[in-house]
């Protein structure tokens, strides 16, 4: 396989990918030749300032890592190549360039999968299991609420609107999007939202709260926030209410269960040391290698981001509005 974008995430992903048997990271491009040149130098391989000779090596997977308004063509020309893709999050930035991405992977014949990595955690994988097992019944209410760090630390284009398509929720709280539809099983039918920004002249929100309303007769609040300054500790937590019982967890560090019968507390503050620290990625990566070679669909499909994307869109044309959004066909 082959990473585009050297980044944070093309760092994890080569992670990943380099500690999954039998697969081998032939190449990394990024329009910065140092950032290109160390990363690849790490990892023993190839770097390129052009991704487009990334194709040339007989890739079978390419990963994308690059700005969310960028994901198209590397994608478009992958699927032309043969090549399946692995693409970050939001798939895009706008519902058009996400149904072209699907479009040109189907049309390719190949698999797309999106790198909704938190689906790979410990903890979020014990709360899917006992929510599908029945343990809390059905589930009824949600909270998500994430605090992330802003600031200098990333990179200029997240805060960029062009760039990103939005500020925390594009670039973060989109997980929380995926996470709340696959806990819940449902998709998202309506959304009530509010935004906030750090400064008048922010090109892109700080702070998200929205109301979820899913198929399923659920409702979620989502609550996300990156600001500027050093707000610590860094959070995630999620809580999910069902008719018998409840589940919580906290990303990175627990789950519990908690009904008439039983409560119990799932400890994976220790998973990053016993299974590396970007363990999830890893088993991203295991799991992508495994569909292409059994030649199934992934784990985690191009609706599925089709459907955070849309859901992140209609948070903001609520916010924008003051209105409630409907999502198509929900």
């Amino acid at each position: 396989m082959g990473i585009i974008g050297a980044g944070q995430a093309g760092e994890r992903h080569t992670i990943g990918f380099a500690a999954t048997p039998d697969a081998a990271v032939v190449g990394i491009a990024d329009v910065v030749e140092a950032r290109a040149t160390d990363l690849a130098e790490r990892f023993g391989t190839k770097s390129y300032t052009d991704w487009r000779r990334l194709l040339d090596d007989g890739l079978d997977i390419l990963v994308v890592s690059l700005p969310h308004n960028l994901h198209v063509a590397p994608a478009e020309a992958a699927a032309a190549s043969g090549v399946h893709v692995l693409m970050e999050k939001p798939i895009a930035t706008t519902l058009a360039d996400g149904e072209r991405i699907v479009a040109a992977c189907q049309a390719g014949g190949v698999k797309l999968t999106i790198s909704f990595v938190h689906r790979f955690r410990d903890e979020l994988q014990a709360a899917r299991r006992w929510i599908k097992e029945g343990r809390i019944g059905q589930a009824q209410v949600a909270c998500e609420v994430m605090n992330s760090q802003g600031g200098s630390h990333l990179p200029g284009w997240v805060r960029q609107k062009e760039a990103a398509g939005g500020g925390v929720l594009m670039y973060g709280a989109v997980h929380g999007v995926d996470r709340l539809c696959w806990l819940l099983s449902s998709e998202v039918s309506s959304v009530t939202a509010q935004t906030r920004y750090s400064t008048a002249d922010a090109e892109v929100e700080d702070s998200v709260v929205a109301l979820l309303t899913f198929a399923s007769g659920a409702t979620a609040t989502l609550t996300a926030n990156a600001p500027s300054y050093w707000a610590q500790p860094a959070h995630w937590e999620t809580q999910i209410y069902g008719s018998t019982g409840l589940v919580r967890l906290r990303t990175r560090h627990w789950a519990e269960l908690s009904n008439d019968q039983i409560s119990t507390r799932l400890e994976t503050h220790t998973a990053a040391s016993r299974l590396g620290e970007h363990y999830n990625f890893i088993r991203q990566a295991e799991e992508f290698v495994a569909a292409v070679r059994e030649d199934r669909e992934p784990w985690i499909t191009g609706q599925d981001g089709l459907h955070a994307l849309e859901v992140c869109l209609a948070i903001y044309r609520s916010a924008e509005t003051g209105q409630m959004v409907q999502l198509a066909n929900k």
